[in-house]
């Protein structure tokens, strides 16, 4: 697939007022940190191991969900252990994503109202936007203790466009992930999927984006700034 903006005419972003983001892979890079720390989990409870790809293509879900599947009677000692491995593994692995901070300051100051859904949890979540400086840059934050049902449900993005005080009309949501478009699309939201995603062109393509968003460099070009009120 050619990246590109989206044709002109194609899907009208001017009237949005409301931008919706996740957290990983999105605005910043933890794939490595996820990759190594589900590895070395499996390793020493001595399970059996998981592929990259196979780990890749659960991201967007909870945690806890995951490990569930994993095996569901050892799903607390799974995710205590992968818990704490994160938090140890965290400032060596994690990366920023170039562009992203300077993106999101000009969209905060073009006037857009902003917020992020994730699959993480409120602590971690809090932690990793604060590490990377991006706290400010956002109103509310839904996290996956903050709502009873996870993405692809349309749940997580409603919760964060009521506390908006937005229409879905008025918003959208931007992620790298299918879950992230699933949901989007459920809660009656735009989709924009993120080129820079894990995930295979094709699995994303899928899902029906409604647009592109080639680099975090773009989202200035794709929102000028929101409608007059």
């Amino acid at each position: 697939m050619t990246s590109s903006l989206p044709e002109p005419g194609c899907v009208d972003l001017k009237q949005l007022r409301y931008l919706l983001f996740d957290v990983d892979g999105t605005l910043v890079d933890t794939i490595r940190l996820i990759l190594d720390t589900f590895h070395d989990t499996l390793r020493i409870l001595k399970m059996p191991a998981l592929s990259d790809e196979e780990i890749l293509s659960q991201i967007g879900r909870p945690l806890h969900l995951q490990m569930r599947d994993l095996d569901w009677m050892r799903e607390g000692e799974l995710f205590a252990l992968y818990s704490r491995l994160y938090r140890k593994n965290h400032d060596r692995l994690a990366k920023s994503i170039p562009g992203v901070k300077e993106a999101l300051a000009s969209l905060e100051e073009r006037g857009y109202r902003m917020g992020v859904v994730t699959s993480k949890r409120s602590f971690s979540t809090r932690s990793d936007l604060k590490f990377f400086e991006l706290d400010t840059f956002f109103e509310v934050m839904i996290a996956a203790d903050n709502t009873s049902h996870h993405k692809p449900h349309p749940e997580p993005v409603l919760t964060a466009l009521e506390l908006l005080g937005a229409s879905p009309a008025q918003a959208t949501y931007i992620g790298d992930s299918p879950y992230d478009l699933r949901s989007a699309h459920a809660a009656g939201v735009l989709a924009g999927a993120v080129e820079w995603s894990p995930f295979p062109m094709e699995t994303l393509q899928a899902e029906n984006p409604d647009y592109w968003v080639p680099s975090p460099q773009s989202l200035t070009d794709l929102f000028p700034g929101p409608p007059m009120k």
